[in-house]
């Protein structure tokens, strides 16, 4: 639950930085009302957390400075790109989620639901993403994003 936690942490970065360079306005809405979304799989992962007496990962001060210097670099560069970003991100979070539900024990009811919730808010935030016009990100792209994920999610799985 902790990566996920983190997970949370960098989409809330990630979304506040690309609302605060978005130059249309709808993309800056769909920006700061997806964030909203991502506070509520914050606040679970974290209650979660507790339940579990875990703790957020210690890392995820640097996860927020690195994602929202992304997000606002990315909504700095054109409303697409970000969309694109979006899109590539949640699908990339969308498989971290599907491999966390596969591998969370049946009985482990509380967090599977957390998990099962966020994976389906997640794959609409993709879709959104690229009906609002979101370049698609090339393969290359979006495998130099899943190994910086994996990265993300070793360090804040140990720390």
């Amino acid at each position: 639950m902790r990566v996920n936690h983190s997970g949370e942490v960098c989409a809330q970065a990630l979304y506040q930085g690309q609302a605060l360079t978005a130059r249309l306005p709808e993309v800056r809405r769909e920006m700061e009302a997806a964030a909203d979304e991502e506070m509520d799989h914050l606040a679970w992962c974290e209650a979660r957390l507790r339940e579990l007496d875990d703790h957020p990962s210690y890392l995820n001060p640097l996860w927020y400075g690195l994602s929202f210097g992304l997000g606002a670099t990315a909504g700095a560069i054109s409303d697409r790109l970000s969309l694109g970003f979006v899109a590539a991100t949640e699908q990339q979070v969308c498989k971290h989620l599907d491999s966390h539900l596969a591998r969370l024990p049946e009985q482990d009811t509380a967090s599977r639901a957390v998990v099962a919730q966020m994976l389906e808010d997640e794959a609409r935030h993709a879709h959104t993403a690229l009906d609002a016009g979101g370049i698609p990100f090339p393969a290359p792209v979006r495998g130099l994003m899943s190994l910086v994920s994996r990265v993300m999610t070793e360090t804040s799985y140990r720390l």
